[in-house]
């Protein structure tokens, strides 16, 4: 990271690299007999927040700063190599630390905040060289890596929740049918700069008066990890996959408990000696995961895939253990399990897909992220559990995924060619959605009122796809019901929800399309009305849009909810311009609302929005 002391410097060096990227879009001379080629994508974004709504409930530092973020990505290809590189910037005004607060305790709070946020900064985020041929791939530098459906190991890119984790050291694949081999070790390197709050993962500054603010946010994450695939392109592939996650601390701290150096260099590779790391995870919580504040962990699978059932369908199964060296070696809660498989059929026009899944104690690999002053990462992880939800499922709460046993069947039925029917039926009982519930490698309870403490849920879905207007035209619909109640037979979570999708060609390039979702919903605990009476509430969203093709997309948004302590309704309008193909701006004026936002079980709170922000993406 490279701070600028001056936020002229940054903005001067952020549209150098804006305005520079056309210049190296150029036709380069062959080197050997061999093509040079270089690929360019800029992405600018900049956002002015508005103060928002006192009914937001928000904190004043929450609203009214201004940001603007550059991502460069350069690719130079020769021959069977390519390097990579990706450069963030970032740059802010208006923040809150730098106005006049008529509470002195407010404008403390808001130079406290500002530690972590908001930072002027000039990073190279990602660097690779790769090597490619037939067979063979081997990547030094930053790479991206899942072994077999996640279990084990997932460093991966989630552009709708901010995410992007590679592992930065070396990774190699070896393909030779029957057989595929994959190595990886090396540094956890996510993202640093969070967009939606301008939170950093960089060293705080220090806060005068305070003689340890300056403690970092993110340890030092060592991964390595193997797999092999035998059979491949046989009736039957066997796979075998490792992956081992240790910590160290990102600095070296004195007696005192500060932070030694702090320096550009520091934080890469960190310290591993007892006493420091020791210091840094005192500082994870492990109220979320007992694998954050474990030391070591150790996860491991096999798997049994047979990719042709008779030429009607396929079956893949995968079962995983998990160790965790905890540092409080009073904690017996070592030890996890997972069993997931998925069995596809199909049968003329009818196609089924079973998914179903065991966890007891089996956690994801989170990182170590100091989670009361860095809550924006706090879903930063190096694994995914497959939910066998719908990827944007965002009703599995506390720690769901940890102790369940269920699964999901949905049936596929084509009536015609342009119109598909489907049901989806959902079963699952976890003994980790409420808050103090969990479960050892056996699946006995931890604790006790076991009857509070596991849910049973179920949950349907009936929706349909159809298209006409020789595929111009297109109506996708779908309705769901959850019920999650309690072993008790209280009631924890209710849900009855719609969606639809609807875009009608009108005449030559214009079309129009409506976009929506909308909920019922219950919970205990949440939308207390009079006394402790919980009541439910509606909320949802619905997306209007013109498309004049292939240029423009006017939209207008509507959402609202009737929750307790929130606005009831939001407003926004926004356009897409595409310039050339690979090239747009796009642009939303209004605001949005906050919540709970999933991507295939990986989820995180986004803070309301009200303001505008425009996205220019340029591809050379």
């Amino acid at each position: 990271m490279l701070p600028a002391k001056k936020p002229g410097l940054v903005a001067m060096l952020l549209v150098l690299g804006s305005w520079a990227a056309p210049a190296r879009a150029v036709e380069l001379a062959k080197v050997d007999g061999k093509p040079v080629s270089v690929d360019v994508t800029e992405t600018a974004i900049g956002t002015q927040r508005f103060a928002a709504r006192t009914a937001e409930g928000e904190l004043p530092n929450d609203n009214g700063w201004g940001a603007f973020i550059n991502k460069l990505n350069v690719l130079l290809k020769w021959d069977k190599l390519t390097l990579g590189t990706r450069l963030d910037a970032s740059l802010y005004w208006l923040r809150p630390e730098d106005r006049d607060f008529a509470d002195p305790r407010e404008k403390k709070n808001a130079v406290a905040d500002g530690a972590s946020r908001f930072r002027d900064t000039v990073y190279p985020a990602k660097l690779w060289l790769t090597y490619k041929r037939p067979g063979i791939e081997v990547t030094a530098g930053d790479a991206y890596v899942q072994l077999g459906r996640g279990l084990v190991l997932s460093a991966r890119k989630l552009d709708e929740l901010g995410v992007d984790t590679t592992i930065f050291g070396g990774k190699a694949v070896v393909q030779h049918d029957p057989f595929q081999v994959v190595l990886v070790a090396g540094f956890a390197n996510p993202t640093r700069i969070d967009e939606a709050s301008g939170r950093a993962l960089y060293l705080p500054r220090p806060i005068a008066g305070d003689a340890k603010s300056a403690q970092p946010l993110y340890g030092s994450d060592r991964i390595v990890g193997a797999e092999i695939q035998s059979g491949r392109g046989l009736p039957l592939v066997l796979g075998s996959r490792i992956a081992r996650l240790t910590r160290c601390a990102p600095y070296q701290y004195d007696a005192a408990g500060k932070v030694v150096g702090g320096g550009v260099f520091d934080a890469p590779l960190g310290s591993c000696a007892p006493d420091d790391t020791q210091a840094w995870m005192a500082s994870v919580s492990s109220v979320a995961s007992p694998v954050a504040s474990s030391t070591e962990v150790v996860v491991a699978s096999q798997s049994v895939e047979i990719p042709s059932l008779w030429k009607h369908g396929s079956l893949y199964v995968e079962g995983a253990v998990q160790r965790r060296a905890l540092d409080d070696p009073r904690q017996a809660d070592t030890q996890g399990n997972a069993i997931y498989g998925v069995l596809a059929t199909s049968f003329g026009n009818v196609n089924n897909t079973l998914e179903v899944k065991s966890y007891r104690s089996f956690y994801p690999l989170s990182a170590a992220i100091n989670g009361t002053r860095a809550g924006a990462f706090s879903a930063l992880a190096y694994s995914a559990l497959p939910t066998t939800e719908p990827i944007t499922q965002d009703a599995m709460f506390g720690s769901f995924n940890a102790c369940v046993d269920g699964g999901r069947l949905r049936t596929d039925v084509r009536i015609r060619q342009r119109l598909l029917v489907y049901g989806a039926l959902g079963y699952y009982r976890t003994k980790s959605e409420v808050p103090g519930g969990g479960c050892d490698a056996a699946g006995r309870f931890r604790g006790a009122k076991a009857d509070e403490m596991q849910t049973v849920v179920h949950d349907v879905t009936t929706g349909f796809e159809w298209r006409f207007d020789n595929d111009q035209s297109w109506v996708f619909a779908s309705t769901n019901a959850r019920n999650d109640v309690k072993d008790s037979d209280h009631p924890f979570y209710r849900e009855g929800s719609m969606q639809f999708l609807v875009n009608k060609q009108i005449s030559g390039p214009y079309a129009a399309e409506v976009v929506g979702r909308h909920r019922l919903r219950w919970q205990e605990g949440e939308n207390l009305q009079t006394g402790t009476a919980e009541a439910y509430w509606r909320e949802g969203e619905t997306y209007t849009s013109l498309k004049i093709a292939p240029t423009w997309v006017f939209t207008q948004g509507f959402e609202y909810t009737t929750r307790a302590g929130f606005p009831t309704y939001y407003l926004n309008g926004s356009l897409l311009y595409r310039i050339t193909p690979n090239d747009n701006v796009k642009l939303l004026v209004g605001q949005q609302r906050g919540g709970l936002k999933c991507v295939s079980g990986v989820c995180r709170i986004f803070p309301a929005f009200e303001g505008i922000r425009a996205e220019l993406t340029l591809r050379f």
